[in-house]
């Protein structure tokens, strides 16, 4: 199919589609288990994967942007499940920092489109979000509760987070290049009538 042959309303409105619809594949994908996307019942990071995809080759602002609207998605999905357990940490922070850090890493030229270079940035970047995240739990955990009982959550928060943390990071590097390549793929051939 040859984009640059179709009206340009045409175009954007499929990469409308293209954009929504992997990001809601995405959010179907974050609460899936199926054998071999998880470990210890812990599965990839895949709004953090999509947003490294979506900011490798656009602006900051852009970056940020997809951080926060992401972010506010997954909180919409969590936010019943977190506000029964008392922590309401949010994802727009964590998946915000990820999208700026991926802008700044490409832009400094730590990451490039080959796979070892996506697969380790979204290890690193999923460590990131998540450590951002166990910080947040940390902060409310001290500020809600008393020093004894803070501190008996500060280490019921380093065992569970001392889990999640790698195998997300893990998980996620290794589906990166399936969600990556054919999102670059179409963005390309998207922007090549634009050039």
């Amino acid at each position: 199919m040859n984009i640059a042959k179709l009206p340009p309303l045409v175009r954007n409105g499929l990469n409308a589609a293209i954009v929504t619809g992997s990001v809601g594949l995405c959010l179907l994908l974050l609460p899936t288990r199926w054998p071999g996307m998880e470990i210890l019942g812990i599965g990839p990071s895949w709004l953090v994967m999509w947003t490294i995809a979506w900011s490798m080759h656009r602006s900051i602002w852009h970056a940020a942007g997809a951080g926060v609207v992401l972010g506010l998605i997954q909180d919409a999905m969590t936010f019943p499940i977190a506000a029964t357990l008392g922590t309401v940490p949010t994802h727009v922070l964590s998946l915000t920092i990820v999208g700026v850090l991926t802008y700044l890493l490409q832009k400094r030229r730590y990451l490039d489109d080959t796979i070892l270079s996506v697969s380790a940035g979204a290890c690193l970047l999923t460590l990131v979000s998540e450590a951002v995240t166990g910080v947040q739990y940390l902060i409310q955990t001290a500020i809600e509760q008393s020093p004894a009982a803070s501190l008996d959550s500060l280490n019921y928060l380093w065992a569970d987070r001392f889990t999640v943390i790698p195998i997300a990071a893990l998980l996620s590097g290794l589906w990166m290049p399936i969600l990556y390549y054919p999102l670059q793929l179409w963005w390309q051939k998207w922007l090549q009538p634009l050039n």
